[in-house]
């Protein structure tokens, strides 16, 4: 049977779902459930422009999803995007969740579906993994049993595409690397790395703002975020920066920035000790030991591209993870059919280590 969530409790049920499929994994890291049940309370319950369902065995929870509808760039049309799905090993759960999910599609006569991808963030629980099942999600991306793929091509999805997940070892190996990159281009370019500034936050947005606006290409899912949307996304994220992990490039002479990239401290490895609880102690004592970062985002203008920029940026990133205790950086998810970063990420020793499917499905 399914249920359609429609009041707190119903939010609360959806939320905590996974906290009794996933017990006693090994790897899987609990969400912040206080968050998430604040978001979910705005985007289907006030907001209504998301629908969650649940898969009911009697009282008992068996399956969950998340859709919306937007326009997608990459297909030209509006399309239902799919999230937050997770469930026990049963096909049939499968089938009524996406049956509903379906039998609203055609009454708004959409006939493509895509997941998991939440068009809200660009980079946050994006695809569904199919490989690297035996190492702990980072911050912000998705992780889920290894029968996940295998039900929704059964159910009939197929692989739109694949992004993948680079990690690489701070040591002095990967440093040399970058500083070797880093010389080439400071020969011929006037460029400075400034750290985000709490100070001068309404600058430091603006000038993101204007590298994603250039930046971004077919290849990205959707267009530059406006600047509200960025600004509050910092102002939303504040707990989890560190200002030194977040660099902007810009041109001396004219001030123009020219690249970012976004990265925070992997704070996974707090919230799988606190079990998706915020406990402010018991975080401000274990941030200080944490040993991993991500990268969410970076972006170089079109002129900049292939010029060393990037190395050049993380050159300053590294000097920032070996003061802060960082031993190993993941890289934000990268599209498959986006081979200039993860080509520029290789380069100083990063290594593909996860695989996430984005599944499509066209309705009939």
């Amino acid at each position: 049977m399914i249920k359609l969530v429609e009041n707190k409790k119903d939010v609360k049920d959806f939320i905590y779902f996974i906290e009794e499929l996933y017990k006693g994994h090994k790897n899987y890291v609990l969400p912040v459930f206080s968050a998430l049940k604040k978001e979910f309370k705005k985007i289907v319950i006030e907001d209504k422009t998301y629908k969650a369902i649940l898969s009911m065995d009697r009282d008992v929870i068996k399956g969950r999803l998340l859709f919306t509808y937007e326009y997608s760039k990459k297909q030209g049309k509006e399309i239902c995007y799919f999230s937050f799905f997770d469930t026990v090993d049963d096909i049939e759960v499968v089938k009524e969740l996406f049956n509903f999910m379906e039998e609203d599609m055609a009454k708004k006569n959409i006939d493509y579906s895509e997941g998991t991808f939440s068009p809200y963030d660009a980079d946050t629980r994006r695809g569904v993994l199919i490989s690297g099942f035996d190492i702990d999600p980072t911050i912000f991306t998705s992780y889920n049993y290894e029968y996940y793929g295998k039900l929704l091509e059964e159910y009939g999805y197929s692989k739109a595409i694949d992004t993948v997940s680079l990690n690489a070892d701070v040591h002095e190996k990967s440093k040399k690397r970058l500083n070797t990159i880093s010389k080439y281009f400071s020969r011929s370019h006037n460029v400075r790395v400034d750290s985000l500034s709490w100070k001068n936050l309404d600058r430091d947005m603006e000038d993101v703002h204007r590298i994603l606006s250039v930046a971004t290409n077919e290849i990205v899912y959707q267009d530059a975020p406006s600047i509200e949307m960025i600004a509050q996304t910092a102002k939303q994220l504040k707990l989890f920066i560190n200002p030194n992990f977040i660099k902007i490039a810009r041109e001396n002479v004219t001030d123009k920035p020219i690249g970012f990239c976004l990265v925070l401290p992997d704070f996974n490895q707090v919230f799988k000790k606190t079990k998706g609880r915020i406990k402010p102690i018991k975080i401000l004592m274990a941030k200080r030991k944490i040993t991993k970062a991500r990268g969410t985002m970076q972006y170089i203008v079109p002129e900049y591209q292939n010029t060393g920029l990037i190395a050049y940026i993380f050159n300053s990133l590294y000097d920032e993870f070996i003061i802060s205790g960082i031993t190993d950086f993941e890289a934000g998810t990268m599209m498959e059919n986006n081979p200039k970063p993860i080509n520029a990420f290789k380069k100083f020793g990063g290594e593909i280590i996860k695989t996430y499917r984005i599944y499509g499905k066209e309705l009939k």
